[in-house]
């Protein structure tokens, strides 16, 4: 009877630090997202992989992100962000990571004054086909701007005891990812994260 009521405890513990760490992921991911459709770059900065930074100082991303908008002459507007699934939970030495399916419609306005040609256009359309190959680009000419029905993958990692969730982006074939995710994560997410 003893043995039962231990094994009873120790597995309601660890299935209620499971449930927690979901919670955590779940509501740290809410608030990504949240910040990047409310374009607070200085919160999404928080949020991403400190090792990015390995790799572009916070302070020179900031600066890039702030003055996206408008010197690119585009207006960026991200709604509709779905969580379409979690896969397995995998823990490399003391850090959890967690890939997270996600989809969204990425809208961009163009500035007419500045794209002015339908070379331009053509020249960005097929920027955008590449940069987000095999999903849907649109261009509603009327209004001059680009829909682009995005489905990705972020990675979230998570120190061990941490209660914090960090956020990296997965591109196939991105040769930077390798300075921000294990060589493991990234092998298995090219497998489709089979076990």
């Amino acid at each position: 009877m003893k043995k039962f009521l231990i094994c009873s405890i120790l597995v309601l513990a660890l299935a209620s630090k499971g449930m927690s760490q979901s919670i955590e992921l779940e509501t740290d991911l809410n608030q990504y997202f949240l910040a990047t459709q409310a374009k607070d770059w200085n919160k999404v900065l928080d949020m991403v992989n400190p090792r990015i930074f390995s790799i572009a100082p916070k302070d020179m991303m900031q600066q890039m992100y702030s003055q996206m908008e408008s010197d690119s002459g585009m207006k960026f507007h991200f709604s509709e962000i779905k969580i379409l699934g979690y896969k397995t939970e995998l823990i490399l030495q003391d850090t959890s990571y967690v890939p997270v399916d996600y989809s969204m419609i990425l809208n961009i306005k163009l500035n007419p004054e500045i794209f002015k040609t339908p070379e331009h256009i053509n020249m960005l359309h097929q920027g955008f086909e590449k940069t987000y190959a095999g999903q849907e680009v649109q261009f509603d000419q009327e209004n001059a701007q680009f829909f682009i029905g995005v489905k990705n993958t972020l990675v979230a990692s998570s120190a061990k005891n941490s209660n914090q969730w960090f956020f990296s982006e997965y591109k196939a074939n991105d040769p930077l990812l390798s300075k921000i995710l294990p060589a493991e994560v990234i092998d298995r997410l090219q497998k489709g994260w089979s076990q």
